[in-house]
């Protein structure tokens, strides 16, 4: 079995920051080995976050993966 490692550039953004909740799918999921994390961008004043990564499948399906966890 081959080792997929995370390839496909993802982009997500949080205009009120990202919820508590959902930073710990993140972490989980870079934990796993599903996504890499690439950069991520806050804006101090509004705290609007700009999410990039790598993921091992398409974004669509990362985002639907994620949902599942809350």
């Amino acid at each position: 079995m081959t080792e997929v490692k995370p390839f496909i550039k993802c982009v997500d953004f949080w205009p009120d920051g990202i919820p508590e909740r959902k930073l710990q799918i993140y972490k989980d999921m870079i934990a796993e080995g599903q996504i890499r994390k690439h950069n991520v961008i806050v804006n101090q004043r509004t705290h609007a976050t700009t999410v990039e990564y790598y993921a091992i499948a398409p974004h669509e399906w990362i985002r639907q993966e994620m949902a599942k966890r809350l």
